[in-house]
C-alpha cells in the first residue's frame, strides 16, 4: 500500500514535493463514496484507492511519474553492472543552487501491517545517503542509515545484521558507491529487504519515458507474452469485448506447444456479405484500433493490480481511450475490495466529478515562475463545496494548473 511518494531536485522538481495517498479528514456528504473510495490501512491511517493528477502540458506531471519509475527501476537494478546512474538521476537545471546537489527520493508504504519509510539521495556518480525507518510498534525506529559508504545498522530490528557487516567486510565489491544498500540486503536474502524489493517490483509504473520498463514496446511484449501463456485470457477478452463491440473473441493462431512455431494473436469479428454472416480472424496488432490495443497492453497490469491489491501508476491515462472507459476503470478501483490503488495522469476534465472522486483524490501539478513544478491538492482550497462543479471551476482557472494560451488568433493572423 502506498502512503506517499516524495521527490526533489529531479528534472522539473526543484524543492521536495510529495504526492500523498492519505485520505483527508473530510466528508463528501456521500457516505457511500467516502467508504468505497478509501480504506483503513492501519488503525490510525486511512488511504485513497485512486488519485487523479491534472496540469497543463509541460507542468511536470510526466516527470512525477518518471520519478516514481526511476525510483523503482533503480531499486531493482542498482546491482547490475550496466545500471548507469546518468539514466536515473537528472537534476533540476534551471537553478545554480541544485547543480551540485543529489536528487532526493522517499516513499512511505505499508507491508504486512507495518509502515516503512525508505529513501535515498543520489546523483549520476554515487549514492550520497540512504535510510530505512519503520513503525513495528507505535514509535518509528531506524533499520539502517547510510552516509556515503558509512552504515549504521540497527541490529535489534534488522535480523542478520552482523552477518551482513562481516560479508561486506570480506566482499566489499557488492557494496559500491553506486549500489543501494537495500538491494545488497536483498541479494544476501535478508527477509525484510526481500519483502521491500518485492513490493517495488510489484508496483507497476506505466510511463512512456521510462528507459527500462513499461514503455510502449515493453508493455506490448509483456501483454503479448502473458496472453500466449494463458494468463488472464478470459478477463482480457471480456474487457476487450466491453471496450470494442466489434470483437467477438481473441485467439492464438499457431501451436502453443511447440516453441519454434510462430504464434499470432488474432481477434474474430463478424463479416457481412449478401445478407450472410461469417466469422473472420484478423491479426490483432494490424487491424485492432489503437484504443483497443492500449486496453490490451494495460489489461494484465490492471487485472493483476485489482486481484492482488497492488499499486498501478499510469501516465496519459486518457490517451486513446473513450471517457466512459476511463471512468469505468476508475470505478473498478474505487469499488475494489483488495485495496488496490490507481494513480493516473490525465487531461480528461470529465473525471472531475464529485460523484466519482473526493476532493482529496484530485491533485494538480503546476510550474512556478522559475520553472519548478509544485504539487498541490483540491482539498487544500478553502470554500470549495463537496458538490461543486470541479470541472467547470478547473477549466475556469480557479485551481490553477491550466495552460495560458494567450491570443491564438494572433498566431495565425500574419
Amino acid at each position: 500500500m502506498l502512503v506517499e511518494f516524495s521527490v526533489g531536485n529531479f528534472r522539473s522538481f526543484k524543492d521536495i514535493q510529495t504526492l500523498s495517498m492519505v485520505a483527508a479528514p473530510i466528508s463528501s456528504k456521500n457516505k457511500e463514496l467516502d467508504e468505497q473510495n478509501t480504506f483503513q490501512a492501519t488503525p490510525k491511517l486511512r488511504l485513497l484507492k485512486t488519485k487523479a493528477i491534472y496540469g497543463a502540458n509541460g507542468s511536470g506531471k510526466s516527470n512525477l511519474v518518471r520519478a516514481m519509475s526511476s525510483f523503482n527501476d533503480f531499486v531493482i537494478m542498482s546491482l547490475r553492472p550496466d545500471a548507469n546512474l546518468h539514466l536515473f538521476f537528472q537534476p533540476f537545471v534551471f537553478s545554480s543552487e541544485t547543480d551540485n546537489k543529489p536528487s532526493f527520493f522517499q516513499i512511505i508504504f505499508i507491508i504486512n501491517g507495518i509502515q516503512f519509510r525508505y529513501g535515498f539521495e543520489a546523483n549520476s556518480e554515487q549514492i550520497h545517503s540512504e535510510w530505512l525507518f519503520g513503525t513495528p510498534n507505535q514509535r518509528e525506529v531506524y533499520y539502517f542509515r547510510r552516509d556515503g559508504q558509512e552504515l549504521d545498522i540497527n541490529e535489534k530490528h534488522l535480523k542478520g545484521a552482523k552477518k551482513i557487516q562481516n560479508i561486506l567486510g570480506e566482499e566489499s565489491q557488492i557494496y559500491k558507491k553506486t549500489s543501494l544498500f537495500i538491494s545488497v540486503l536483498s541479494s544476501l536474502n535478508i527477509s525484510l529487504a526481500n519483502d521491500i524489493v518485492s513490493y517495488f517490483m510489484s508496483s507497476y509504473v506505466d510511463t512512456n519515458t521510462s528507459e527500462f520498463i513499461m514503455h510502449d514496446v515493453r508493455k506490448r511484449d509483456f501483454a503479448t507474452n502473458q496472453f500466449l501463456k494463458g494468463t488472464y485470457n478470459k478477463e482480457v477478452t471480456e474487457l476487450l469485448k466491453y471496450v470494442d463491440s466489434g470483437i467477438d473473441s481473441i485467439e492464438i493462431i499457431g501451436s502453443t506447444e511447440k516453441p519454434e512455431s510462430k504464434k499470432v494473436i488474432t481477434f474474430t469479428s463478424k463479416k457481412y456479405s449478401n445478407n450472410q454472416t461469417e466469422i473472420v480472424a484478423l491479426p490483432f496488432f494490424q487491424f485492432a484500433s489503437e484504443g483497443t490495443q492500449k486496453v490490451f497492453e494495460v489489461a494484465p497490469f490492471i487485472i493483476n493490480s485489482l486481484e492482488k491489491g497492488k499499486t498501478l501508476v499510469i501516465d496519459e491515462f486518457d490517451s486513446k481511450l473513450h471517457p466512459i472507459i476511463t471512468k469505468k476503470i476508475i470505478e473498478l478501483y474505487n469499488n475494489n475490495k483488495k485495496n488496490a490503488q490507481l494513480i493516473f495522469v490525465t487531461h480528461d476534465s470529465n473525471l472531475l466529478d464529485y460523484r466519482l472522486l473526493r476532493r482529496d483524490q484530485i491533485a494538480f501539478v503546476e510550474k512556478d515562475k522559475f520553472g519548478a513544478s509544485q504539487i498541490y491538492n483540491l482539498v487544500e482550497f478553502k470554500g470549495v463545496r463537496n458538490d461543486a462543479s470541479f470541472e467547470k471551476d478547473y477549466l475556469d482557472g480557479r485551481y490553477g494548473a491550466i495552460p495560458f494560451v494567450g491570443n491564438f488568433e494572433y498566431v495565425f493572423s500574419k
